[in-house]
């Protein structure tokens, strides 16, 4: 008796047999002022269209565009790679002028002269690390003329320390030395 209560006027009409058989879809009163106004609209538009071709334009068209293709015909523009390069020389020759004089007045007119004592301890072991020196390398840079007696004069030797020298030293070595 609930769902009678609940669907009263649906449940008048199934027991009255009096069902209405339209019905409106969704939303049609809120839409039918905009589907008027868009029906007028249309109907105050020209039937008839803006644009008019001429007659026997569609037939004699591709022979239109044939006779213009076929009588227009343009020389290429050709540029030259003789006269672009002839162009360039004077430049090239100019910037090289340029290029030699500010390295001899900004880099080989350097007066800085090495010397062993500007360089570092540690660059003079790298290079002899990775160098390596023979007797004949340091015969030829030592030669007689810098090793004289004048460099040893400062070095007194007295007969009892060459006498103490000879008796320390085995004296086969010493013959060795002298063969």
């Amino acid at each position: 008796m609930e769902e009678q209560i609940k669907n009263s006027e649906a449940y008048l009409n199934s027991i009255l047999g009096k069902e209405n058989g339209f019905s409106t879809p969704d939303n049609y009163f809120n839409l039918i002022e905009d589907n008027i106004e868009i029906k007028l609209a249309e109907e105050n538009l020209k039937k008839e269209s803006g644009f008019k071709t001429p007659d026997s334009y569609f037939s004699n068209l591709e022979d239109a565009i044939l006779t213009k293709v076929n009588t227009i015909e343009k020389k290429p523009k050709v540029i030259s790679f003789k006269s672009r390069v002839l162009k360039l020389i004077p430049i090239a020759a100019a910037a090289s002028i340029i290029l030699f004089i500010g390295l001899n007045s900004f880099i080989f007119n350097k007066t800085d002269e090495l010397t062993l004592d500007s360089l570092s301890d540690n660059d003079i072991e790298i290079w002899l690390d990775t160098n390596t020196i023979s007797t004949n390398d340091i015969a030829f840079v030592y030669n007689e003329d810098l090793l004289s007696e004048i460099d040893f004069s400062f070095a007194t030797l007295e007969d009892e320390n060459i006498e103490d020298y000879i008796n320390s030293i085995d004296n086969t070595s010493i013959l060795n030395e002298l063969n």
